[in-house]
This record gives C-alpha cells, structure tokens and sequence, in this order.
C-alpha cells in the first residue's frame, strides 16, 4: 500500500472546497484502482492536498492512479472547475536519497 499526495491546486482567495470530498473523491474511484481511504487537506489560497491510500505493486502505478483520479474530480465535481491536478507523489522519500519514483521501483523488486 502508497500513500499519495496530490495536490487540487485552485489560486482564487475564496476556495469553494465540497466539504464531502473525500467521499466524492472515494465514489470516483474504479474498483480497479486500489483507492483504500482518502483525506483532504485544505490549504487556503492555495488549494488541498489529497492523501490516497492506493494498493498497488509499484509506486509508479500508484502516483498515476492518485493523479488520474483527481483529474476525475476537476472534470466532473462541479466546484471544482476550473481546478488543475498538481504533483502527485509519495511523501517523504527525499530524505532517503529517493527523489522520484524510479528510484523506489528498483527497490521494490
């Protein structure tokens, strides 16, 4: 199981955040994906970072499926037009020498 970060990214000073979505972003999700649990971080005059919990074999994978299904919620949850799906990544790699996810998938082979 990943952890991602993915970040909805909005600059507008008053964000209208569906204060359910995580469970909207969770309904979004393919039973293929591996989506676990979702939580949402609202970061004012910014936007949110989402946090998905994927299973999945490779990182890669994962960081692709957390970003794809945020490009389902900008696309389809109406507050959130015109949102843009930022960085979607693992945290907390960086201070292991592991900068993206080429280097995790070597490892976890």
């Amino acid at each position: 199981m990943y952890l991602v970060h993915a970040e909805l990214l909005n600059r507008k000073a008053e964000l209208c955040i569906p204060q359910n979505l995580a469970d909207l972003l969770r309904a979004l999700a393919h039973p293929d994906e591996g989506v676990e649990h979702v939580v949402v971080h609202p970061h004012p005059g910014h936007g949110v970072t989402v946090g998905i919990y994927l299973l999945s074999d490779r990182l890669r994978h994962a960081e692709e499926t957390a970003a794809r299904l945020c490009g389902r919620a900008v696309a389809e949850i109406g507050p959130l037009s015109g949102w843009r799906v930022g960085r979607s990544e693992a945290p907390l790699l960086a201070p292991y020498g592991l900068d993206g996810p080429d280097d995790l998938d070597g490892l976890m082979d």
